[in-house]
């Protein structure tokens, strides 16, 4: 079975029904796990089709595949809507004076009617047609069949019976056209709108970069031509194109793109630069360190354009409704013309105008943009803050969360290790310090670098010969009187001494102890602020660690957590993630290797964008920076999406369930009727809009 996800940009879908039609055919031609999302035009599928077979079948339907972003036709909505509002307007004017008016001559309304037909009613005839063909009957065809029974109607009463005055519908025929393109006009507007968070990460993208040439020669080329190991120039003012490091100088960056943190950060020589950073000073030599398409800014747009097109479960829920919703409509109607004609014993007039008006106001589009206009801003929000989501899916599961597991070492702590305590015997402390440091700046352990990092700043080394690092027991040198140290774990000096010893390294002359040494890995600054507020907002907190218990206890002691593991490996690791799903919906945040398996299994794996491929490829969410707060973004953003999209269901439910009734009883004229369906998707696309602006709680 080919896995392999393949991405169609699809133009001509205007609602959800239009959606499912592209679904179905594509599931005929044999496509697999197909995903299409009206609002971005997109549709995902895995399987091997026959793209020419599969366009031709969608063209019949009205859709139409696009290779190139530029050969988009630009909507001919708002052209469509100022051709019928020039024609309606004076087809409304009728109502409001005397009926020897010359606006009320039919031959004069049939006239102005008619261009409002050729124009706006064709489009939405063009549109129900595909969708009987196709087997999803869309909105439009409600729209056309409202309009098409007034027009008919107006027609036979006036020029077949004779009575024009009676029956003089042509404006409820243009005015329910002109409002609905109304209402696809606004809709189309407010959909870019949710969507312009991923056009401002594509505008953060540089085009072009300055490239170094022999040394000195710089070269302006495009960032697709860069090569790994490249060196680039970068000045104040410019956006960072790729993914590098500093080679020399030193820079002043804008990183909220990654972090959403406001306040500047300082780069020099050998450290990362982010592409779509931006330099607020200074200026440096960059070696690039990943080609177009791999970089920072490019993984981004990626995930978030994949993100965009997943549907969480409630989404799904939403389209079976979608999907039986036109046919339903369709019957109610036909019930309201034959109950108030037949059995209320109402006029023709009224019995017609009262199931037009149900077709024109029932809405299937808002529930049908209930999800994903909510999903493209939560996302699009989300990445502003560094966090890329990997389906739309994962923010129902985010805002269900009720138990989160974090790994300890390079997640709650930095993985930058201190010498805590410092105990020495027989010798000084000078000298005790000055050996350390000797023996550890021959290491690359991370333990020893820290080392030297905190004693480099209190003593200057001494000079040791024949130093040797033993893999997995410590360093070992002899000074220049003879004295053999050697700096071991506290597991391997139990091989040379009998004495029980609770320190983490020991430091020996011969057999004999002169110093112990307590190492302590810095719990991250932001590591308590994040674990009380999850406290504070109903979530249960637990430590699940390889470490030794001694180190475990200390942190959990620390960050008070609701419960905590140590000294596990992978596996079980594995196994208490497995027994933890059965009765919570469970968070799992970690970077190394030893967690993939658990971020994995959880119903949410969150890695940093430091952490191990392995890792990163196991979860679905991804905090670029290293901060843990950035975890407290992503649920409380999670959270309002949820709630967003469930906001806008039950707007969407209950519009219908009560506007439908109200129009069938003969409370609502088609005009009105085809107003409240107008707005009715606004309302809801203006509720995710407004997420953008929440803050978090």
């Amino acid at each position: 079975m080919n896995d392999e996800k393949h991405k169609l940009k699809i133009q001509g879908m205007t609602c959800a029904n239009c959606a499912l039609s592209v679904e179905k055919s594509l599931k005929k031609h044999g496509a697999l796990h197909v995903n299409v999302n009206f609002s971005t035009g997109e549709a995902i599928f895995s399987g091997n089709i026959d793209v020419q077979s599969f366009e031709k079948g969608i063209l019949k339907s009205g859709f139409k595949i696009i290779q190139d972003e530029k050969d988009v036709k630009k909507s001919k909505i708002s052209i469509l809507f100022l051709i019928s509002v020039i024609f309606t307007i004076p087809l409304v004017a009728h109502m409001f004076v005397s009926t020897d008016s010359f606006l009320n001559n039919p031959f004069l309304q049939l006239s102005l009617t008619i261009p409002v037909l050729l124009t706006g009613g064709t489009f939405f005839l063009k549109s129900a047609y595909f969708g009987l063909k196709s087997g999803v009957p869309n909105m439009d065809l409600l729209v056309s069949t409202g309009f098409l029974a007034a027009f008919v109607y107006s027609v036979y009463g006036s020029f077949v019976i004779g009575h024009p005055h009676n029956y003089l519908f042509f404006e409820t025929t243009a005015s329910i056209i002109t409002l609905v393109l109304l209402g696809n006009l606004l809709e189309e507007k407010a959909i870019k709108k949710t969507t312009s968070a991923l056009k401002d990460l594509e505008e953060l993208r540089p085009k072009v970069a300055r490239k170094i040439i022999d040394g000195e020669k710089i070269e302006k080329i495009q960032v697709t031509q860069l090569k790994i190991d490249d060196f680039i120039r970068i000045n104040s003012g410019d956006k960072v194109p790729i993914d590098g490091i500093i080679a020399s100088g030193e820079l002043e960056l804008d990183e909220s793109l990654i972090n959403g943190e406001s306040r500047p950060v300082f780069k020099n020589t050998l450290t990362d630069v982010i592409s779509g950073t931006t330099v607020i000073s200074g200026s440096a030599l960059v070696r690039v360190t990943k080609t177009y398409g791999e970089s920072t800014i490019d993984q981004i747009i990626e995930l978030v354009k994949n993100a965009q097109n997943q549907k969480p479960q409630i989404q799904k829920t939403g389209d079976k409704i979608s999907s039986f919703f036109v046919p339903s409509v369709i019957v109610i109607s036909i019930f309201t013309f034959l109950l108030s004609y037949l059995v209320f014993e109402k006029s023709l007039q009224n019995s017609i105008m009262s199931s037009v008006a149900v077709l024109v106001i029932s809405c299937p589009c808002a529930m049908g943009l209930a999800a994903p206009t909510a999903i493209i801003v939560g996302i699009g929000k989300l990445a502003k803050f560094g966090i890329l989501i990997k389906g739309g899916t994962t923010l129902e599961k985010l805002a269900k969360a009720n138990l989160i597991v974090f790994d300890k070492t390079g997640t709650l702590t930095t993985g930058q290790f201190i010498l805590n305590k410092l105990n020495y015997y027989k010798e000084s402390e000078k000298k005790i310090k000055q050996v350390i440091l000797s023996l550890e700046q021959q290491s690359n352990h991370p333990i020893a670098e820290s080392l030297v990092r905190t004693l480099e700043k209190e003593v200057g080394p001494i000079y040791l010969q024949d130093v040797i690092e033993i893999r997995g027991k410590g360093v070992k040198g002899t000074d220049t009187e003879g004295n053999t140290y050697q700096l071991v774990s506290n597991k391997h000096a139990k091989t040379i001494t009998k004495r029980i010893l609770t320190s983490d390294l020991v430091l020996f002359n011969g057999t004999s102890v002169v110093a112990e040494l307590w190492i302590k890995d810095q719990v991250k600054e932001d590591a308590e602020e994040t674990i009380s507020w999850l406290k504070s907002h109903g979530y249960r907190t637990m430590l699940l660690s390889g470490d030794l218990r001694k180190n475990c206890d200390e942190i959990a002691r620390e960050l008070y957590f609701d419960d905590y593991y140590y000294e596990k490996s992978p596996e079980e690791k594995l196994k208490i993630i497995e027994k933890l799903n059965k009765d919570y919906n469970v968070i799992m945040v970690g970077d190394g290797i030893n967690d993939a398996p658990s971020l994995a299994l959880a119903h949410v794996g969150i890695s940093f964008g430091s952490a191990t491929d392995i890792a990163i490829n196991s979860s679905e969410v991804i905090l670029i920076d290293k901060n843990l707060i950035a975890l407290k973004t992503a649920l409380s953003i999670g959270k309002q999406t949820y709630r967003t999209i469930k906001q806008n269901f039950f707007w969407a439910l209950s519009y219908n369930i009560i506007a439908i009734p109200i129009a069938a009883v003969g409370y609502l004229k088609p005009i009105f009727a085809a107003m409240f369906m107008a707005f009715s998707d606004i309302v809801v696309i203006g509720n995710s809009i407004l997420l953008k602006i929440k803050k978090g709680n």
